[in-house]
Order: C-alpha cells, then sequence, then structure tokens
C-alpha cells in the first residue's frame, strides 16, 4: 500500500513474543486509519519473532522493521523507532497487547479537530484467564485535574501506549525513553506531558493490554526494584532541572516516592531481603537528598513511606542523619536500617 503522507508513526519494540505478535500486527496493518508506518525494532529475539517481523514487512509496505544487533532493551529500542519515525504524531504499542482497528483513527481525528498535543484514550485489561476490565480511572482523575488548571505533566502519568503524541514535541525537546530496566515509560511521559500545552481524552476506541506471567514487569528480580531507584532518580533529576512551582513540584516528587515506597512493600513480603531492603532504603536516602526545598515536607514523606505500619504511631525523634548539608531527625528505628 502506498501513503503519501504518514499522520502516525507507530513504534513496537519486539522480544520473544512469538505468540502474540501476529494478533498485535493484524490490529495495526488492518487500521481504519490506512495512513500509518509501523516500525518493528527486533531486540535480538531468540524465537520467530524477527521472522514474523520481516513477514509482516514483505506483505505491506508500511512496515519497517530494524534488528538490532545487540539487546538494547525496549526503552533504547522505542528511541530508534522515534528517531527515523515521518508521522505527524508518534504512537506506541508493546507487541503482546493489541489495539482496535479505529484505535488510531479515533485518536488521530480527535488531534486535529482540537490541535491537541496529546490525545489519550482509555486500557482494557485482559487477564490471564481472558477476562477484561475497561479502566477509566486516569482518564477520570486529569479530566478533573484539568478542569483545576493543573498542569498535564502531574496528571498524565502512565498508560504511556494508550495516546499519541506530537511528533515536533518529542523531537524538538529531545524526550526519549532511559535505559532502565522497569519504569521508562513514566520517565518518557514525565519529559512529553512536561513540554506538551495540550492534551484530548476520549473514549469508544481501547488499548488492549496482556497480562501475562512472562511479562517484563511480572518478573520481580532485584533488577526490578533497582529500576525503580534508578527512575526515581532520573524523575527527581528532571524535576530539579526544569522551571516548576513549588506546590507542583512537591505534587512531582511526591509521585515519584510513592513508585518507590510501593516496590519497598513488595520487597518487605519477600523472603531472605532485609540485606537487600536496608540498601533499598540507603539509597533511596541518598536520591532524596536532591530534594530543593525544606526537608520537613521530605522527612515527611519518608516516614510515610518506610516505617512500619504498627510503629507509625509510635515514631519518636531520634538520631540524627546528615542529608546533604542539613542536619535532620530521624526515627531510631530508620537510623537502624542505615547501619
Amino acid at each position: 500500500m502506498k501513503v503519501n503522507k504518514i499522520k502516525i508513526s507507530v513504534v513496537i519494540p519486539v522480544y520473544n513474543v512469538e505468540p502474540f505478535i501476529k494478533q498485535c500486527l493484524d490490529s495495526l496493518i488492518n487500521q481504519t486509519l490506512k495512513e500509518i508506518e509501523i516500525i518493528l525494532v527486533d531486540d535480538c529475539s531468540t524465537d520467530s519473532s524477527g521472522e514474523i517481523c520481516d513477514e509482516y514487512a514483505a506483505k505491506d509496505n508500511r512496515v519497517v522493521v530494524i534488528h538490532n544487533k545487540k539487546n538494547i532493551r525496549q526503552g533504547l529500542s522505542r528511541n530508534k523507532g522515534i528517531e527515523i519515525a515521518k508521522g505527524e504524531y508518534i504512537g506506541f504499542v508493546d507487541p503482546d497487547d493489541w489495539v482496535d482497528l479505529d484505535f488510531f483513527e479515533k485518536l488521530y481525528n480527535t488531534a486535529k479537530k482540537n490541535n491537541s498535543d496529546i490525545v489519550k484514550t482509555e486500557p482494557i485489561r485482559v487477564n490471564s484467564d481472558g477476562s477484561q476490565e475497561l479502566n477509566t480511572s486516569l482518564n477520570k482523575t486529569i479530566r478533573k485535574g484539568l478542569k483545576k488548571r493543573k498542569p498535564i505533566f502531574l496528571l498524565y502519568t502512565y498508560e504511556h501506549t494508550t495516546a499519541i503524541f506530537r511528533k515536533e514535541i518529542i523531537i524538538n525537546n529531545r524526550v526519549r525513553y532511559p535505559d532502565i530496566r522497569n519504569a521508562q515509560d513514566l520517565i518518557f511521559l514525565l519529559n512529553a506531558t512536561y513540554f506538551s500545552e495540550t492534551i484530548s481524552l476520549i473514549s469508544g476506541t481501547n488499548y488492549f493490554y496482556r497480562q501475562h506471567p512472562n511479562s517484563i514487569i511480572s518478573i520481580k528480580e532485584k533488577p526490578y526494584f533497582e529500576s525503580t531507584l534508578q527512575y526515581f532518580k532520573l524523575h527527581l533529576d528532571f524535576i530539579n532541572a526544569h522551571k516548576i512551582e513549588k506546590n507542583n513540584y512537591d505534587l512531582a516528587f511526591l509521585r515519584g516516592f510513592i513508585s518507590v515506597k510501593n516496590r519497598y512493600d513488595e520487597i518487605g513480603i519477600m523472603q531472605g531481603t532485609d540485606d537487600f531492603r536496608r540498601k533499598y532504603v540507603k539509597e533511596t536516602l541518598n536520591i532524596m537528598s536532591q530534594y530543593k526545598y525544606d526537608t520537613n515536607y521530605l522527612l515527611e514523606s519518608f516516614f510515610k513511606g518506610f516505617t512500619y505500619d504498627k510503629e507509625i504511631q509510635q515514631l519518636k525523634k531520634g538520631s540524627a542523619y546528615r542529608i546533604g548539608k542539613t542536619i535532620t531527625w530521624l526515627p531510631s528505628k530508620i537510623k537502624s536500617l542505615l547501619k
């Protein structure tokens, strides 16, 4: 199929998804919006995923395949797709997921109608038993926040595959995915939404998000938790480097911290992780030392995140711990974790 003007570039990182990729690609080549390009970045798959990509490219000239020479993971693979994208807008699909056939047409038409930098719809979670759940909560949160004139970067913080983004903003501001194992999408969204002025929200066409035990977020080992700390540092580096008023800065800081706290809770229910948990807390404190404003807020967040539920009412100030050049007082229980 010959396309004169590409409206949307769809970037898909591919790695060992042989059981799922055909359903993904069929949903893309059969889109009602024909003026798209489908950029497949095969990240050294060891199954037949790469060959399947080539088969689709041979049948449809809108399909472009990049075969990485070495494994560089999802984030950097998506960046390769961004760099060659020709569309007005860019969208991202994971290779084990799929979309409604009118997905990109509805997103694009809304983008043109409203002159939007971002257009976002809603995901459907597909469970391993085949059941499906529509998730409208984030879009509702974004709508409420926009009515209160909150900035987009505080509102649209996950579900990056449910949207399209104006390519000009992505390219001009060097918005890319970081080279970390997990949560690359959160950093991409923080960057993309910070530089975007307008967002439109729609419903009635959906992204199908497949849950299965081999997905990268389902494999929770030490690198998974370590990448959350890498994410938190990148998140804090970004908000420190850009002009953000104090109230919004604190909310953005807390957004990053909550991710770290949630992973800490997951470590807590795993056996034999006491040493790793102590290291996790220490590294969190090191990252938090880059907080720009008063440490009272910082420590309040820390207390709420890292104290045991039964002890939180019994916290009393104890030994001193130095954060940067500021002396602050930590509970004795926290102090013991740092030894």
